[in-house]
């Protein structure tokens, strides 16, 4: 028994517009897993993208600033210590209402259900957070 706990690991988005984006992701956070979510939003969204992000190292990171840097992503960053300011985190808190208290069988079945509540969930307005 080694102690390492099995995890979903997952970096959302939210658009202007309402609309959600999740990347699960295999490996732990890192500028390399920041690069394929801005890569993943151009695709998603179109080119032009401005990405408001928190301060966590995997955002800031030297490689994020140098693959941003010839491209039409614009990055900018929340206030440090501020999560009240960032709409995703209230999708979080409404995933967890609704995985809170259950117990599944196995990680894919937690995989399954918390991919398919963000399927349903209501995004947060932007502009309650951006514009208060």
């Amino acid at each position: 028994m080694t102690g390492k706990w099995d995890s979903i690991k997952l970096l959302g988005a939210v658009s202007d517009a309402g609309e959600t984006f999740f990347l699960p992701c295999e490996e732990n956070f890192n500028s390399d897993t920041t690069i394929r979510l801005l890569d993943a939003l151009q695709t998603e969204f179109g080119e032009k993208i401005c990405v408001v992000l928190d301060n966590a190292s995997y955002f800031t990171a030297n490689a994020v600033q140098e693959f941003v840097e010839d491209t039409p992503i614009e990055l900018c960053y929340l206030p440090r210590g501020s999560p009240e300011l960032n709409p995703t985190e209230e999708c979080w808190r409404k995933l967890n209402q609704a995985l809170g208290n259950r117990l599944f069988e196995n990680l894919d079945k937690l995989q399954d259900a918390a991919l398919s509540a963000l399927d349903n969930l209501e995004p947060p307005q932007l502009s309650a957070y951006l514009c208060p």
